[in-house]
């Protein structure tokens, strides 16, 4: 753990590609929601988007290679939490993915995931690297106090 900057905690795991270790990742996650200043609901749903982040680079980006990583940033600042989620693997067209929520899909096992991590965080980012693999950035911002009058 180390300070990201002046009142912010950043936190780096590199994960062997073992779906076992997805608790970790969002017991992780749910803390430094809570450093970040968010409540308990908000912290779980960080806590999903970033399970379901980890579960798309082991099982999509790493397609389950045991000789294969994933690295997981967290950042807590007073104001957000960003969380940046890379595998190793080939990477991946986000705008190609198909939509869970039409017809066709609606009945399928799997799918899902990027609508969920959309769904639970203010911003989903995604970034094919250069060398190898996916960057998945996720953000939740907490809403700024509203002035009492």
């Amino acid at each position: 753990m180390r300070n990201a900057d002046p009142g912010g905690v950043s936190v780096r795991l590199v994960l062997p590609n073992e779906l076992r270790l997805l608790d970790v990742v969002h017991a992780a996650s749910e803390k430094m929601a809570e450093i970040a200043g968010f409540d308990e609901d908000a912290a779980l749903n960080v806590g999903l988007a970033m399970r379901e982040a980890v579960i798309n680079a082991m099982i999509h980006g790493n397609r389950r290679d045991p000789a294969r990583k994933v690295q997981v940033t967290f950042e807590a600042r007073p104001s957000r939490f960003e969380a940046k989620v890379i595998d190793e693997g080939e990477g991946f067209d986000p705008a190609k993915e198909s939509d869970p929520t039409s017809a066709p899909n609606l009945l399928n096992t799997s799918g899902r995931g990027l609508l969920l991590m959309r769904a639970f965080v203010d911003e989903v980012r995604f970034r094919r690297r250069r060398s190898r693999g996916m960057e998945v950035t996720l953000v939740k911002n907490r809403a700024a106090a509203s002035p009492t009058s």
